[in-house]
């Protein structure tokens, strides 16, 4: 069923509740993702609302998903939901012409199942191209091995989308996949055939249960979610709608931010004024919101053009996740040793949060190269005005 934006925003409103803040605070503490969260929000149609009958993301209602997310104050949190979202994307569009595949993302959909991504390696990292864990076709099916080292959710995931390198013997000839993409496929494995390790302690997210995950298993064919060669764009297809999920938890999180350090400045006195009253502070801060709200503009006019753009997406979560950043650094300051303090504010955890946006979903060199590759030169122009430069 389709419904309108306001009406999607006033589900999420609803669904976004005391009880759903109280699984939030206890998952802080416990450092491990509430599967019942994604369950809640299956049920209540966050995720069939959002979605609807499309193969392709409404993107005013990816990110006010992603503004709600933002809005409970942990990362480990909304960037969990996300993931699980975007694994979701990934099987919408890709994965239709297969029953099974198709099976998993309703079952996502509702949260019946709870679905991650296995990508990176100690290999490779951010390099999907050269990633080691391999694909090999065999008479029973699928034949995965290797071993994921970031899989974030896969202590509670059912099904994980593994990136793996076609090892078949035919994955080279002249009728198959371009060679510059690796021979990348993505392959669907359900975590009962894998062993998960335990999860990492991390310097942040703590909710966001990450470990790596060991594969030596046999999926039915019919398991292939992107054949080699095209892994990549599968993949990407993904990232960027994790990318600009992120950009709007970043943006909802700094207005969050913002508006605590303002009722602190308000409240807090020196040398007899608040320092809401000391234009230096007073100034500081309103840049950083001028230059959120800019942000949220930007992301009101890519869901008014209603298309996800790569290029668009890379952009826009490596700006956002930057200046994230700087918003909580300075709100932090503005703090002073009482945001040091853990049990008296949550901005030394913001601060900590905040520092994955510029890793998790790709670093900010990786997005700026993907930036770079899809920039083009005015060589006309330059040649106009070329006999000027000397």
């Amino acid at each position: 069923m389709t419904v309108a934006l306001d009406e999607y925003r006033a589900l999420l409103d609803e669904v976004f509740d005391d009880e759903v803040r109280s699984w939030v605070d206890e998952a802080e503490v416990s450092e491990h993702f509430p599967r019942k969260l994604l369950e809640r929000l299956g049920a209540a149609g966050v995720f069939a609302q959002k979605w609807g009958e499309e193969k392709k993301p409404d993107v005013a209602k990816l990110f006010a998903l992603g503004y709600a997310l933002g809005r409970q104050g942990s990362a480990g949190i909304s960037v969990g939901v996300s993931l699980h979202d975007s694994a979701i994307s990934v099987l919408r569009r890709f994965g239709s012409r297969s029953q099974t595949l198709s099976r998993v993302a309703e079952a996502a959909i509702r949260g019946d199942a709870v679905l991650c991504l296995a990508a990176s390696e100690s290999s490779g990292g951010s390099d999907l191209q050269i990633v080691e864990t391999t694909v090999r076709t065999g008479d029973d099916g699928l034949h995965v091995v290797g071993r994921k080292k970031f899989v974030s959710l896969s202590p509670i995931a059912d099904y994980i989308l593994v990136v793996a390198r076609s090892v078949d013997q035919d994955a080279g000839d002249a009728d198959g996949p371009d060679p510059t993409h690796g021979n990348v496929a993505l392959v669907l494995v359900p975590t009962a055939q894998v062993v998960v390790e335990p999860p990492y302690r991390k310097a942040s997210a703590g909710p966001l249960d990450t470990a790596a995950v060991v594969i030596d298993t046999v999926v039915p064919a019919d398991y292939l979610i992107a054949r080699a060669g095209t892994g990549l764009a599968a993949v990407s297809w993904g990232l960027a709608h994790e990318r600009l999920s992120i950009a709007a938890q970043v943006a909802s999180s700094c207005d969050t931010v913002i508006a605590v350090t303002l009722a602190r400045m308000q409240e807090r006195s020196q040398f007899g004024k608040t320092l809401f009253e000391h234009q230096a502070l007073r100034l500081r801060v309103a840049d950083l919101q001028a230059r959120v709200d800019m942000l949220r503009y930007a992301l009101d006019g890519i869901a008014a053009g209603g298309k996800m753009n790569l290029r668009a997406a890379a952009a826009m979560k490596v700006t956002a996740a930057r200046l994230g950043e700087e918003v909580v650094s300075e709100c932090m300051h503005l703090f002073g040793g009482s945001g040091f303090l853990t049990d008296e504010t949550p901005l030394a955890r913001w601060w900590r949060d905040m520092k994955l946006a510029r890793v998790g979903g790709g670093t900010d060199e990786v997005l700026w190269e993907l930036v770079a590759a899809s920039m083009r030169p005015d060589v006309a122009g330059y040649r106009r005005f070329a006999g000027t430069i000397t």
